[in-house]
């Protein structure tokens, strides 16, 4: 009996319960929208501890940071992971020291504790070559980059 009225309930209102769910996903939507008002959407993919594979990472990045978008994201990219088990690229501490784009080549100087192994950074050569891939998935316009550690040069 009560499957029948609630049967008989839903056929009787389908406007009216079509109109709440609209209402429902609109306000989802407008909630979603004024949240992230004023960001920009990046993706940053870090490697997971006791896996070869690597993760992505969403965050909301303002849309015009003092020292600019490009260098604001590299300081976020080298300041880690926020999901579970997420390794870092290089050693915490780790800072940025230059970076600048010249004829679409960036040029990054990262601090001498990039080279050290310490905690669950990843290696070297791994984490350079994440480290391209985040830039590049994010910066359509960089074509290569040329990472320092320290003032060396770490080639590909």
């Amino acid at each position: 009996m009560k499957i029948e009225n609630c049967v008989q309930f839903l056929q009787k209102n389908k406007f009216k319960i079509a109109l709440v769910a609209g209402g429902i996903i609109a306000l989802f939507v407008a909630v979603h929208l004024v949240s992230h008002h004023g960001t920009d959407r990046r993706v940053f993919y870090y490697a997971v501890s006791g896996s070869s594979k690597s993760q992505k990472e969403i965050r909301y990045l303002t849309k015009n940071p003092v020292q600019g978008k490009l260098e604001y994201y590299v300081d976020e990219l080298i300041l880690g992971p926020t999901f579970y088990r997420g390794r870092p690229l290089f050693t915490v501490g780790t800072k940025l020291d230059s970076c600048f784009v010249q004829d679409s080549v960036l040029y990054v100087g990262l601090s001498e504790d990039a080279v050290l192994q310490d905690g669950d950074s990843l290696e070297l050569m791994q984490a350079v070559a994440l480290f391209k891939k985040n830039i590049k998935k994010n910066f359509s316009r960089i074509k290569k980059i040329e990472l320092f550690i320290d003032g060396n040069y770490i080639p590909d």
